[in-house]
């Protein structure tokens, strides 16, 4: 992500699944790309339960934060290769190298929205658009293949810890899209997304709206509004009108981990 130029001043590390790479309150003197596998962000609570903070991908950077320490652990979700560099001489590289301070910019970016993303995630209402906001994270950051089907590297205990819910909730809301026919469950760590275009179905966006909504968008405005909120997409990157609806008419699951 950071291109040649971190590959002169970084050393390449392998971590086997389920290993610490980062532990929390570890001097926050590096940053870190993430090279093959994945591995995620995490924080110990009090109750003794695990909240995961965010998933990283191949060309993923985290350690960017400007702590002395670092708040949150690091594991490897997956066997994964990881890139260390000294903050110092990235920032030393930063200041001679535009392309370089650019891209740092705009990570830095990329991560405080993705931050953003994850705490409306969790202030969400019911279960369902826990895991709806989750899907649409994975199918925009993963890039689903022409058969649709978009790979989910950590288990289900991974995604519970990270949308605040009990793995039986999100094993229950997964078996439920796929009864529903919005996603078809390929394993233990991929699913098929059902997605209406192929399908056939290619409804148009004022019929999506109302499919979700029930009455008619009142403004185009208000149509195009719709279709960037995570219920638009979601409508729009795969057949989840049903299970929109289906979450608003159940009201709030009391089954999520507060």
């Amino acid at each position: 992500m950071l291109g040649s130029s971190s590959q002169r001043i970084g050393v390449v590390r392998s971590y086997p699944r389920k290993s610490q790479i980062i532990r929390e309150d570890d001097p926050a003197d590096h940053v870190y790309e993430v090279v093959s596998g994945t591995v995620c962000t995490c924080k110990m609570l009090r109750e003794g339960r695990r909240q995961i903070a965010g998933f990283y991908f191949a060309g993923d950077i985290f350690g960017l934060e400007s702590a002395k320490k670092h708040s949150v652990a690091v594991e490897a979700i997956t066997n994964a290769q990881v890139r260390i560099c000294k903050k110092r001489a990235l920032t030393a590289l930063a200041s001679s190298n535009l392309e370089v301070a650019d891209r740092l910019l705009a990570l830095t970016t990329r991560e405080l929205a993705r931050k953003q993303d994850h705490l409306l995630l969790l202030l969400s209402t019911t279960a369902e658009e826990r895991i709806i906001r989750f899907l649409i994270d994975m199918v925009q950051r993963g890039s689903p293949r022409e058969d649709n089907l978009i790979n989910l590297p950590m288990a289900r205990r991974d995604i519970a810890d990270y949308v605040g819910l009990t793995l039986e909730t999100v094993s229950r809301v997964l078996w439920d899209f796929e009864r529903r026919g919005a996603i078809e469950i390929s394993g233990r760590h991929s699913i098929v997304l059902r997605n209406q275009f192929t399908n056939g179905r290619g409804e148009r966006p004022a019929e999506l709206f109302e499919g979700v909504k029930a009455r008619r968008p009142q403004t185009e405005e208000e149509l195009q509004e719709w279709l960037v909120s995570p219920e638009g997409k979601a409508a729009t990157l795969f057949n989840l009108t049903s299970c929109l609806a289906g979450a608003r008419e159940h009201g709030p699951d009391n089954r999520r981990m507060d």
